[in-house]
């Protein structure tokens, strides 16, 4: 095909255009460099004209149906006066007049997507249209051809028009010696010859000569049959190639892909720098964002060390309350209760309840860790101010509008509810631990067990007193005396047993005591690492947003850049086939 790698170089200038021209739309782009780049598209696909020009009978027509690999005569659409005919690509035949002299035919072949091919009347037929096409269309033109018939090439009226032609437009000119096939080689040899000298005196240099079969070369075309030999005998291949080497090198048709290039280059190289400004912005603030939320985290630690003295100081404070809460279970489980009947006992219930063990370990806590945890609050809030001062000072921005204002903190309503919550959450623990201990449900079992001792007691008085009694009367004082001693032993170990009892129930609740004391610093410290985390958290709902945002506007961004920088790579590879073409004109 006729000029297919300048064709294939417009056709990828072309692509790339489109891919700026939908970068550019994806990415919200001015509407003036989205115009100008449709711009650039349509006028890429701007054909080639060329101009026909020879007298009647020449074989203008078969040269033409050979040019187009169809046969126009055929298609019933081709006048039949003598008219300027300007070939067009359109769906379908059809013949448009545009003045009298002039008619644009629409047909549906490839060739004229890129080619528009004016096809003048003989110029030995209407004199009228010499000037028409002289001013009109060889200005315009790309290629003026000039068709000789081999059987006469010296009509005077197709001379006389070249003379009419601008000395400027000549080197648009080709001569084709057409219906080569009805010669000799050697008569053609000597016709060139003398066509080449008779140019030489008459206009002062020569013209591209080729001596065609147009016949040939269209049966090549529409038949197919023994194509090859047919279009090398036809002389078409020499005729396209020269066609395709103006097509390729066509300065004005280069300059044109060059200022293509180039403007498109500055919208696509104004694009990047907008693409990669913003790449590096959304780098900078989703860094930013990360060193706020490493901050958020650090502050979070720093608050938790601060608040590390005040569980030591708990802890120490509970070792001191569990002291006095020991006496009350060395009360609660003297050996009087064991010895008082249960009827007394339920008379004191209101009483013990005041006692109850639990209640009075939670008070002596309270009291005692009250204050200390009341000053923890006030830190902890202190720090989320301090925190909240760091987020607004280092987000102007980027999370926050630059002229936004902090809230001012006078510890008012809002932050007195984070001490509450904070504190009752506190309390709550310290309740929860001791439900948890349950000292008073461990009372009673070591005080039913004593109960059950003592009461042998009582019941081992008479029998030890009816036996000294029985060993008096029979054996005398001495036996009396033995058995009063046994049964005062008896006694004795009975109470022993029950003092034993006791004991061993105040040590158990004393050693729990003294155990929980690990338990107890765990429930704080996991109760106060979820409040302050919990309280730290309600930055991220500012941050996890803004920082997520930053991270998809910085893939975006990255992802518009490497496919324009990988567009401006395809921009340089076409720039240099350009050269390349224009290197090669200028040195042809």
């Amino acid at each position: 095909m006729i000029g297919d790698d300048y064709f294939e170089l417009r056709s990828r200038i072309g692509t790339d255009l489109l891919a700026l021209a939908a970068a550019l739309r994806e990415s919200g782009g001015d509407v003036e460099s989205a115009a100008i780049i449709d711009n650039l598209i349509a006028s890429l696909k701007e054909p080639f004209v060329f101009v026909v020009v020879g007298e009647v009978n020449v074989g203008k027509s078969t040269f033409l149906n050979a040019l187009f690999g169809q046969d126009f005569s055929q298609t019933g659409i081709l006048p039949t006066t003598g008219k300027i005919l300007f070939f067009r690509h359109g769906t379908e035949h059809s013949v448009v007049p545009v003045t009298p002299t002039l008619d644009e035919v629409y047909a549906p072949v490839d060739f004229l997507r890129d080619f528009h091919i004016v096809d003048t009347p003989g110029t030995n037929s209407v004199e009228n249209e010499h000037q028409m096409i002289t001013e009109r269309f060889v200005p315009i033109a790309d290629l003026v051809i000039f068709v000789f018939s081999a059987m006469n090439p010296w009509g005077a009226s197709a001379w006389q028009f070249l003379e009419k032609v601008h000395r400027e437009w000549m080197r648009h000119v080709v001569f084709v010696l057409q219906q080569s096939d009805l010669r000799s080689p050697e008569e053609i040899q000597v016709i060139t010859d003398y066509m080449g000298q008779l140019t030489r005196q008459r206009f002062g240099r020569d013209f591209p000569l080729f001596a065609v079969s147009a016949k040939k070369a269209f049966l090549a075309r529409s038949s197919g049959i023994d194509r090859e030999r047919l279009l090398q005998d036809s002389g078409f291949h020499a005729l396209e190639s020269h066609i395709s080497g103006l097509v390729r090198h066509n300065a004005a048709r280069l300059n044109k892909l060059a200022s293509t290039m180039r403007l498109a280059r500055q919208i696509l190289d104004q694009m990047r720098e907008r693409f990669v400004t913003g790449m590096r912005n959304a780098q900078r603030k989703a860094a930013v964002l990360q060193e706020l939320q490493t901050e958020r985290e650090l502050q979070v630690d720093r608050t938790l060390k601060k608040i590390l003295p005040a569980l030591d100081a708990t802890e120490r404070d509970y070792h001191e309350s569990v002291m006095r809460v020991a006496g009350l279970a060395n009360d609660a489980l003297a050996t009087r209760k064991a010895f008082q009947r249960k009827d007394a006992e339920d008379e004191n219930e209101s009483g013990a309840r005041q006692q109850s063990l639990d209640h009075r370990l939670f008070q002596e806590l309270q009291h005692r860790t009250g204050d200390r945890w009341r000053q923890v609050s006030l830190v902890l809030e202190e720090d989320v101010h301090q925190f909240e001062r760091f987020l607004y000072a280092q987000g102007r921005g980027i999370l926050f509008p630059v002229d936004v204002v902090m809230p001012s903190h006078d510890y008012g309503e809002e932050e007195s509810e984070l001490r509450r919550r904070f504190g009752t959450h506190v309390d709550s623990s310290l309740r929860r631990f001791v439900i948890g201990l349950k000292l008073d449900e461990d009372i009673e079992p070591g005080l039913e067990s004593a109960r059950v001792t003592a009461r042998w007691l009582p019941r081992l008085v008479l029998p030890v007193v009816i036996a000294t009694a029985l060993c008096g009367w029979f054996d005398g004082m001495t036996s009396a005396g033995i058995a009063a001693g046994a049964g005062v032993l008896l006694l004795a170990v009975v109470y022993l047993l029950t003092q034993v009892r006791l004991s061993n129930a105040r040590n158990a609740i004393l050693d729990k005591l003294e155990e929980s004391s690990v338990t107890l610093r765990d429930m704080l410290s996991k109760q106060v690492t979820e409040d302050v985390t919990a309280i730290f958290t309600k930055f991220l709902d500012t941050l996890n947003p803004a920082q997520a945002n930053a991270v998809h506007v910085e893939r975006e961004q990255s992802t518009h850049v490497e496919r324009l920088r990988q567009l401006a790579e395809s921009f340089d590879g076409l720039d240099k086939q350009i050269r390349s073409l224009t290197s090669a004109r200028a040195e042809n």
